[in-house]
């Protein structure tokens, strides 16, 4: 059975203290509070849930430079292989249905082989870290 993918629309508070937790990791010196983005509707809260319980948190955001793109802000929890491919079948229409262009991302050496297996290709690097997108 595949995992479920969630987009939170309820207040984020009523799932933060487990979801949050996932992402601390994730959080840089410097970025915006992730919470307060979700509540101002500036961001999305994905749960991926595996029988009603959650292993990951995402935070996504849609980005308008140089285009219209879905941005994976922040992603946090365990078993990234055994989701992500449900994970981004259920963000792609989403982001379409957004107008976004493509889906991109920002982060550590170490996601550069997670990306290059679901079709992301380097684009640049921001803020010393590698950039990567996805096109759909």
């Amino acid at each position: 059975m595949a995992m479920m993918v969630e987009l939170h629309l309820e207040p984020p508070s009523l799932v933060w203290r487990e979801l949050g937790s996932m992402l601390a990791p994730a959080q840089r010196a410097g970025q915006p509070d992730v919470l307060s983005q979700i509540v101002e509707g500036w961001a999305q809260l994905w749960a991926v849930v595996d029988n009603g319980k959650p292993v990951a948190a995402v935070v996504t955001q849609i980005t308008l430079q140089p285009e219209k793109r879905c941005l994976l802000w922040q992603v946090g929890g365990s078993r990234l292989r055994e989701w992500a491919a449900d994970f981004l079948a259920v963000l792609e229409p989403w982001a379409r249905a957004w107008g976004c262009v493509a889906i991109w991302g920002a982060g550590r050496a170490g996601w550069a082989r997670i990306v290059k297996a679901f079709g992301g290709v380097r684009i640049d690097d921001v803020d010393g870290l590698e950039t990567w997108e996805r096109r759909i």
